[in-house]
């Protein structure tokens, strides 16, 4: 099988290391002719190429998009479709941003595109999404998606180090970028759960529907709440389905110590789901990093090599309702007054558990009190 490696930075160094090495019968099966690069000054290799064109030449049989970003790659990815070449890829931005355009193409086109490792890095997501649902109706997953808030929430938790202090030693040990927006604010975590609900119930949901709180704000104070109630914090995404409408959003919560998911530490990530015949099953390890990033796109090599069924259906319409959430929250703020009718539960003067509310109504009070230092967490006491 003839591929074109589009990129060559931490997870397609991998990919090209893992298939140059051929370490197993399957990999032996595989071979990267081109790979693309942005200029001569990134070339190190005679396969590698500088623009699209030349990267998917009429050998080419599958192409593995690695770029990054959202544009470029949505541009390489239609091309290559309309070229009648599979596709995989482990750009989340690009699949959870142009789902429908992009499965709707593969299909006219009867190629797959599949994307193993855009969500959970190593963890075998998607697949075993695929495996549960040939005898089974998932309803619902969570789980800790972002192995750069997990490292930092754990460290500030076991090491009382303050927020900054630790997203800088995430940086160093190239955790978290440079622009560590995506990560810290959740929106990583809700393109991967925009994608697993996709997969899991069938659909297209919509990006902006999906509910989102970070951790951009959290200090130590939020952690000590936690450790008091037995409970770590964890930045966390949750979906549901109920009938023809499905709850899908993003937010730190205080885990109870007895949880799986309140002792899964450092950068990994675990990712729960829970459906009829099977009941709850965890998947815990590496979310990201170079090699089991990479694992997980030649594992959707290997699938295409063997003629696996992999098509992916968008038949089933669904509306995002996040009003059906009901939970109190812990909402730290120096505006408290616009949570006066809400509040449960006064901790000290700027601290709250409120009363059961919903995330709509929850979002509409943190907007009115514009208080950029807010933090707000799920909390159930």
């Amino acid at each position: 099988m003839k591929i074109a490696l589009l990129g060559h930075g931490n997870v397609g160094r991998g990919v090209s290391g893992i298939i140059d090495s051929g370490n197993t019968g399957f990999t032996k099966q595989l071979e990267i002719t081109k790979i693309l690069v942005r200029d001569a000054s990134e070339a190190t290799d005679e396969r590698m190429v500088f623009n699209i064109d030349e990267a998917l030449d009429d050998d080419i049989e599958v192409v593995v998009e690695c770029l990054g970003g959202i544009e470029f790659p949505f541009s390489c990815i239609s091309k290559a479709l309309n070229m009648k070449k599979h596709v995989v890829t482990s750009n989340k931005k690009v699949m959870a941003t142009y789902y429908d355009q992009l499965i709707a193409l593969a299909d006219k086109n009867d190629v797959n595109i599949i994307f193993e490792a855009s969500v959970g890095g190593g963890i075998p997501v998607m697949s075993n999404i695929r495996h549960t649902k040939r005898v089974d109706e998932i309803s619902a997953f969570s789980g800790i998606f972002n192995g750069t808030t997990n490292f930092i929430l754990d460290k500030m938790y076991k090491e009382q180090k303050p927020f900054r202090e630790v997203l800088t030693q995430a940086q160093k040990l190239g955790y978290a970028e440079s622009d560590p927006g995506d990560d810290i604010d959740g929106h990583d975590v809700k393109y991967k759960c925009c994608l697993t609900g996709n997969m899991v119930w069938d659909t297209s949901l919509s990006l902006t529907d999906i509910t989102v709180f970070g951790i951009r704000t959290v200090n130590q104070k939020d952690i000590d709440f936690g450790k008091r109630h037995q409970s770590t914090l964890k930045l966390i995404g949750r979906g549901s389905k109920n009938d023809r409408q499905v709850q899908i959003f993003v937010i730190p919560e205080f885990i109870n110590d007895n949880d799986t998911l309140a002792h899964v530490g450092s950068n990994l990530n675990c990712i729960v789901f829970t459906s009829t015949n099977l009941g709850i099953a965890s998947y815990i390890g590496q979310g990201a990093g170079t090699f089991p990033t990479a694992h997980a796109v030649v594992q959707d090599l290997v699938s295409l090599l063997n003629g696996e069924d992999l098509k992916i259906s968008t038949d089933e319409k669904f509306a995002i309702n996040n009003k059906e959430y009901i939970s109190r929250f812990y909402v730290r703020t120096e505006n408290l007054v616009y949570f006066e009718d809400y509040i449960y539960k006064k901790i000290d003067p700027d601290t709250i558990i409120t009363e059961p509310m919903d995330l709509y109504k929850l979002k509409e009070l943190i907007e009115k009190t514009a208080d950029k230092n807010l933090f707000v967490a799920g909390v159930s006491l």
